[in-house]
């Protein structure tokens, strides 16, 4: 199914690829003819606003100028003498920008009064009165002026001085041309077409600042100054790229990328198969009944996702199956031990009676003996029923505050002569202020059974520690013992009722231990290494001394 998804795909990709290669042969020439012109345009009004940005700097330095008071002063007083050191400073500065040849102080007549450097004083050109000449606002444009002589071009901001509103004086930028012009120079496309400032219609400079022959137009800018705008003007070959070329390798590429597609999908199909295979093998195991097969979460993506999500559902829905299996198992248990205890305890407190009766009229010590094993038996049945119903209908827990300190003492002592005559030395250690909630007589019973189940495990002696400790907010018992240990196999089964080693035991110890661990919020986990030993340990809320108290 995903392989015919992905050849679906595959075909749906190709179908529009192949459809505008079809077409390009038909549009092309318009198509780029469009793309060119669009291009250009874009290209026009960007170096437009690039332009138009560096005369609005070139203004708002000469506004700069224009409202020191020591400018005014300069005006004003023209008798008093030359330039303040504050303003020379400040116009010395300014010139040593690349794009400003000197700053010109005139009176209104236009008469030079101060030049700034001195060394670059220039008089009026031949020309002067056919200039152009822009007034814009408070701002005024004279020139340009092209290149003449050696000399380079330049053309002149100027702005008035004003005092009590009435013009004292003008201060011009006489800029450098070129640094205007060479802004369009990212324009220019060798034989094909080359930009050109026009000012007014009448002069025309290349991108170099040097004047301009006309020619066929083919694309302009907006005014980025009155009077000033930008042309691109064609070139000797225009527009005759080999469209042919192009066209046949839009066709080869077209092709490769064809190929490349359809490689493409054929190993995303392959790598797809490869990561949904596991998939479906676990989702048959799981029809089949077997929970224990996992996927390989090293998928990329969602596939990976996918992996997670099928793991966490296996393991959920396996533990929800055996939980519903044990609680079946229970009910069938309960209703069993409930027909047991009927049926069997009244016959067998028949019996013990008897026997009890026969013993004490009985004078031969044979006999004695004999109906004290028959006693012992009868205890042993009584001892296995009450066991089976313990687990089949468990009591429910009657939490209240527990010293684990003084339950691992009482325990300690329960459990010491059965250690003595094993040969086992008992431990107890941890924190002695720890406060559990939870059932007394359960964990009595808890602790109990795990330590007589260590100590049949060291049937040549040992070590038997129980240990209570802190971990954040939980308290944690640990029973440990360096017996025999317990393979993985049967580790895995130790939980189950009526699995036992044992050739004596009924199997129900440590799932009975299990069941009231967890009748009291808390957890068990087993882990034992074959020749070293076993560590039981137990988790359970803990109780802050504060709050207890």
């Amino acid at each position: 199914m995903a392989q015919r998804y992905i050849w679906g795909a595959l075909v749906a990709a190709l179908i529009p690829l192949a459809t505008i290669a079809g077409l390009y042969d038909r549009y092309s020439a318009n198509l780029l003819d469009n793309l060119i012109t669009n291009r250009m345009e874009s290209e026009l009004e960007a170096t437009a606003a690039k332009l138009n940005n560096f005369m609005a700097v070139q203004v708002n330095r000469l506004e700069n100028i224009v409202d020191l008071p020591d400018t005014t002063a300069f005006f004003s007083n023209q008798d008093a003498g030359g330039l303040t050191p504050l303003l020379g400073d400040f116009l010395r500065i300014e010139t040593e920008s690349p794009d400003i040849y000197a700053i010109e102080l005139a009176d209104i007549d236009g008469n030079i009064l101060q030049t700034i450097p001195e060394t670059r004083h220039r008089g009026k050109p031949d020309d002067y009165n056919t200039l152009p000449l822009i007034q814009h606002g408070a701002v005024g444009v004279l020139g340009p002026v092209l290149p003449k002589g050696g000399r380079p071009g330049w053309f002149l901001i100027s702005m008035p001085v004003k005092l009590n509103q009435e013009v004292i004086g003008i201060v011009s930028l006489r800029m450098r041309l070129a640094s205007l012009s060479e802004q369009t120079s990212s324009l220019v496309e060798p034989n094909v077409h080359r930009p050109q400032i026009v000012v007014f219609d009448r002069i025309r400079l290349s991108a170099v600042g040097t004047a301009a022959k006309p020619g066929i137009e083919i694309a302009g800018s907006r005014q980025f100054f009155p009077g000033w705008k930008i042309q691109l003007v064609k070139g000797r070959d225009i527009f005759k790229e080999p469209r042919t070329y192009i066209r046949y390798l839009l066709m080869v590429a077209a092709a490769a990328s064809a190929l490349c597609l359809i490689y493409l999908f054929l190993q995303m199909s392959e790598r797809l198969s490869r990561n949904l295979q596991p998939l479906s093998e676990g989702a048959r195991a799981i029809a089949n009944g077997n929970f224990s097969v996992p996927v390989s979460e090293d998928a990329p993506g969602e596939l990976g996702v996918l992996a997670r999500s099928y793991n966490q559902m296996r393991e959920q829905l396996g533990k929800l199956i055996e939980s519903r299996i044990d609680v079946e198992r229970r009910a069938a248990l309960g209703n069993m031990a409930a027909g047991i205890a009927h049926e069997i305890r009244n016959p067998l407190t028949t019996v013990s009676a008897t026997v009890h009766g026969l013993k004490r009229t009985e004078k031969d010590a044979e006999r004695q003996q004999m109906l004290d094993v028959i006693s012992s038996e009868i205890a042993r049945v009584d001892g296995a029923i009450s066991e089976l119903l313990n687990y089949a209908r468990p009591s429910e827990p009657e939490k209240e505050q527990v010293a684990i300190k003084e339950i691992l003492q009482s325990i300690k002592v329960l459990i010491a002569t059965t250690a003595h005559e094993k040969n086992v030395v008992v431990n107890i250690s941890g924190q002695s202020n720890l406060l559990l909630l939870l059932d007394q007589s359960h964990l009595r019973q808890i602790m109990l059974n795990l330590a007589l189940n260590a100590i049949e495990a060291m049937p040549e002696g040992g070590h038997l520690t129980m240990r209570a400790y802190r971990n954040k907010r939980s308290a944690v018992l640990e029973v440990s013992d360096d017996g025999t240990g317990i393979d993985e196999a049967t580790k895995a089964k130790v939980l189950r009722p009526f699995f036992t080693t044992k050739s004596d035991g009924s199997g129900l110890g440590l799932s009975i231990t299990n069941q009231l661990v967890e009748a009291n919020g808390g957890t068990m986990q087993i882990e034992s290494e074959t020749g070293v030993g076993t560590t039981v340990t137990i988790t359970f809320p803990v109780i802050d001394p504060e709050r207890a108290a």
